[in-house]
């Protein structure tokens, strides 16, 4: 099973890498003006890092076990990084970058900090499956329809970074007995396509996976202490 969730969400960075290849190194001679697609990646690359860095604390500080904890300090250091190089670029770039996540980012934010302490686990993995398979998306979007090499580069960066996170919070999802997260977050990786990223009807429904998959994992936990 460990197999088959590490070759899933790692077929999308191999299609990163390549992508990255053939256009990063060969756009990179040559400066070109920021596209749509450029701004709209840096934006949603900074709301992003804005929020796995805040549902980050609060995971070190609501989680119930030691693994919960370990991935959220791992999303405040690792997102506090990314977030830098997006802001050296944008800064470069003279894009203006949101003050604050988005609409249903501040949503999982709120309902994570509302969430009982025998819930939180569950929800803030279900949430980080479904949030870095778009994050995945983004960047690649971002490797095929960019135009600007600094901010390809930035996104081909970024990419391992994400897709490791990806697979961390795929296999605590496994360990927790979650196989509707899992099922989810392997659907956002491979299948979303790029324009539904960050937004939609797929954006959606990846949502409503690792929602319903926390739903099942509270359930099976009240009727085992029922028992």
């Amino acid at each position: 099973m460990l197999r088959r969730l590490v070759f899933r969400p790692l077929s999308v960075i191999a299609a990163v890498g390549l992508i990255a290849c053939g256009t990063v190194a060969g756009a990179s001679a040559t400066p070109t003006a920021l596209n749509a697609q450029d701004r709209a990646y840096l934006q949603g690359a900074h709301q992003s890092n804005l929020a796995e860095i805040a549902t980050g604390k609060l995971a070190q500080s609501k989680g119930s076990s030691e693994a919960v904890k370990e991935l959220g300090a791992l999303l405040v250091r690792d997102h506090t990084k990314l977030d830098a190089a997006v802001r050296q670029v944008a800064a470069a770039k003279k894009v203006s970058l949101p003050a604050a996540p988005n609409a249903e980012q501040r949503a999982l934010q709120a309902k994570l900090a509302a969430a009982p302490a025998g819930e939180f686990d569950a929800l803030f993995v279900a949430g980080q499956i479904a949030g870095h398979a778009k994050t995945l998306q983004l960047g690649k979007k971002e490797l095929q329809a960019g135009q600007d090499a600094a901010v390809k580069k930035n996104a081909a960066a970024a990419a391992p970074v994400v897709a490791e996170h990806h697979h961390k919070f795929m296999a605590q999802a496994e360990a927790m007995g979650m196989p509707g997260a899992v099922d989810a977050g392997r659907t956002g990786a491979d299948a979303v396509p790029a324009r539904s990223q960050g937004s939609g009807a797929d954006g959606l429904l990846v949502g409503a996976g690792a929602a319903a998959a926390v739903a099942g994992l509270v359930l099976l936990r009240r009727r085992r202490a029922l028992v």
